[in-house]
């Protein structure tokens, strides 16, 4: 061994934390204390200039990380005891890789000592409330050493995973476009009124703490530079007082206090998980969108069958349309009463909405007879003189879906969405040909299916499903920023 090895120092990676002084970790503190030199992006070293008194200090610009942590080796080499610092934690998309590549490249024998610091992720979530409770996934959107493919490629498996993501590097001068991008990505997956919250500046002056939506972010109308920690919530990530939550039981429900005895699930709430559970394996990956695929797996749940895959049909904005409806408390109009008795009370109870059938109607008798109408229609009839903020649901007849449209395509009457999926041999298929082709040409909000198949069930688990996605959009909806 040479002089030159013998005399070797230390080198310490020491992760500066969000750059508070009380989040400073007392080892870091005393690493930086003890070295005689100390390396680091200029910033970083304005941050901690009250402890660099009579040190030998080598700021540098940012970018040039391969070239501080050579500087860094070389130092140490000569024998002094060097802190290399880092924001956030060394070790995560900062110094503490770069400087381990370069110590196996060139075979040092330096002593290398990293010491930890609370890295970005854990600043902004402590600001943010608890969104990282459940497994979360974090990349770098910073293209300067991954490709850009591989980034997407990485965001997209994490995705569908259901992770809560972390986004270090979400923009810089240069880079502008990425994060949205990305945003418009986890659409094909994830709710439109997915939580997003952005730190910036966690735990320093300028601090500024937000919570948007995933559709802000991918229209732009979220602010975010070089200085901010994206988080973008799971789908089970919700709002309480303003703060972001993702449960740690994950099958526990978003209620105002934990129980103290343990949860107990119930024997139908672990059925219905695993039959959707059976249903998600089995599916396949059509439809990508997420509030389609919610849709069709409750109208697979209630029917066992997977032709609904291929024939089930949604115009452009009928779950958004409905599910606005549903929120604001719109009448659900179903054609039979067995619809009616289908639809859940305890998820139109708390969105306010109230699920009606005119069939039984005194004047629906004298109507039908003297239109030449069945009573379905009639009921119809009748109902659109009585409810204009609607959403209607025919699983049972089909001249009740040809008396809706009928009257949407004559008259002034606008329903929030048609769903129609009677079941039958007559009429049938002709009446939902009719719907499709009409509401595709006039832009009526439309769900319903091609072929016989449907009936009351089949339609009720399409109205569950859509008051289950407005609740949940009401769970979600972002409250601006916070205190």
């Amino acid at each position: 061994m040479d002089d030159q090895q013998r005399n070797s120092g230390t080198l310490f990676i020491v992760g500066l934390g969000p750059g508070a002084p009380g989040l400073l970790a007392p080892d870091a503190a005393a690493a930086i204390d003890r070295a005689d030199a100390v390396v680091g992006y200029q910033g970083y070293l304005d941050q901690i200039a009250d402890r660099l008194e009579g040190k030998a200090l080598f700021g540098r610009a940012l970018g040039e990380e391969v070239e501080r942590a050579r500087l860094a080796l070389g130092l140490a080499h000569e024998g002094r005891q060097v802190a290399l610092v880092s924001s956030g934690d060394a070790g995560i998309y900062g110094m503490g890789g770069v400087a381990f590549e370069l110590a196996a490249e060139r075979g040092t024998d330096v002593e290398i000592v990293v010491v930890p610091g609370i890295t970005a992720a854990c600043a902004a979530a402590a600001r943010l409330g608890a969104p990282l409770a459940h497994d979360w996934a974090c990349v770098s959107l910073s293209d300067l050493l991954t490709p850009w493919e591989v980034i997407l490629d990485r965001v997209d498996a994490a995705a569908r995973a259901d992770f809560v993501l972390v986004f270090y590097n979400p923009a810089s001068r240069a880079r502008t476009n990425q994060v949205r991008t990305v945003a418009e990505r986890l659409l094909r997956v994830r709710l439109p009124a997915t939580l997003v919250g952005l730190v910036e500046n966690a735990f320093r002056p300028g601090e500024r703490i937000e919570v948007v939506s995933l559709q802000d972010l991918a229209d732009g109308r979220a602010h975010v530079n070089m200085f901010t920690t994206v988080v973008v919530g799971s789908s089970r990530t919700f709002l309480d007082r303003g703060r972001m939550v993702t449960p740690r039981i994950y099958a526990a429900k978003h209620v105002p206090e934990m129980a103290h005895e343990p949860v107990q699930e119930p024997p139908g709430d672990r059925i219905m998980a695993e039959s959707l559970a059976i249903i998600e394996r089995e599916l396949g990956p059509e439809p990508v969108d997420i509030r389609e695929r919610a849709v069709l797996r409750r109208v697979i749940h209630a029917s066992a069958d997977f032709d609904f895959a291929q024939t089930l049909r949604f115009s452009p904005t009928a779950i958004e349309q409905a599910t606005t409806a549903l929120r604001s408390g719109a009448t659900v109009l179903c054609d039979v009463e067995m619809l009616r008795a289908g639809v859940r009370r305890d998820l139109t109870g708390p969105l306010g909405v109230e699920a009606v059938c005119a069939l039984h109607n005194p004047a629906v008798p004298g109507l039908a007879a003297s239109e030449g109408l069945t009573r379905s229609a009639a009921g119809i009839r009748v109902a659109e003189r009585a409810w204009s903020n609607v959403v209607v649901a025919v699983g049972n007849a089909p001249t009740a879906l040809d008396e809706a449209l009928r009257l949407v395509v004559d008259g002034p009457w606008r329903p929030a969405c048609l769903i129609g999926l009677p079941v039958g041999f007559v009429g049938v298929e002709a009446a939902k040909a009719r719907l499709i082709d009409e509401g595709t040409r006039r832009g009526i909000p439309f769900i319903t299916n091609v072929g016989r198949k449907g009936g009351t069930a089949v339609t009720a688990a399409v109205v569950n499903a859509l008051l289950e996605l407005a609740a949940q959009d009401r769970r979600t909806e972002p409250r601006g920023a916070l205190g």
